[in-house]
């Protein structure tokens, strides 16, 4: 456990890991970036991004299995990551939906991660957790294979869900999965107003 807490601070102050990673442009599909006439013709920007999440994971196989076997996550960076005083190693996965920039989620297993115990949870949510969110319009074919993942722990299958919003009622389809280390995962289809990109 002592490593393993060395190992997490140590890398947390690698540039690397500041949320900065330049990826070279041949990993990038044709369509990633945009025309220099559609960056002139694009809302204007705020000054901040969330561009990555990164959950710290026991078993990167596992959470491959996941996140990319059965989410369909497209994974465009997997390397080794030396400490910066060189005494402990890592692994850093990236990987994507359908925007490079943003919505990405790193898979972070530390050296030593693979001796941590096993998430403790109850059903009960409770303050510190986080829910990520997925939306796909495969719904049917998504969910199963996320819930056939070893280690996986279904919270609720599929389920018809209305939102209150400003003059429209948000009707969803709604699943919660736990991954393999414990994190809360909702798997949904908006189905009316249906997304603008589905």
């Amino acid at each position: 456990m002592k490593t393993l807490a060395a190992g997490l601070a140590a890398l947390l102050a690698a540039p690397l890991l500041s949320g900065c990673l330049i990826v070279n442009e041949t990993t990038r599909s044709p369509a990633a970036a945009p025309a220099p006439a559609a960056q002139a013709e694009a809302e204007p920007r705020g000054p901040i991004d969330l561009r990555r999440t990164t959950l710290l994971v026991r078993d990167m196989e596992a959470s491959l299995a996941f996140y990319e076997g059965a989410l369909g996550l497209e994974k465009y960076y997997d390397q080794i990551i030396t400490s910066r005083d060189g005494t402990s190693q890592s692994h850093l996965v990236l990987l994507r939906a359908n925007d490079p920039n943003i919505g990405v989620i790193g898979l972070w297993e530390l050296e030593g991660a693979a001796d941590a115990p096993a998430p403790q949870f109850t059903e009960q949510w409770v303050p510190g957790e986080i829910v990520l969110l997925f939306n796909t319009s495969e719904l049917d074919d998504v969910f199963p294979r996320a819930a056939a993942v070893e280690g996986v722990t279904v919270i609720s299958e599929p389920t018809y869900r209305e939102y209150p919003g400003d003059g429209v009622t948000y009707e969803v389809m709604v699943s919660m999965l736990r991954d393999p280390d414990g994190h809360i995962v909702e798997l949904n289809n908006r189905l009316n107003p249906p997304l603008e990109w589905d």
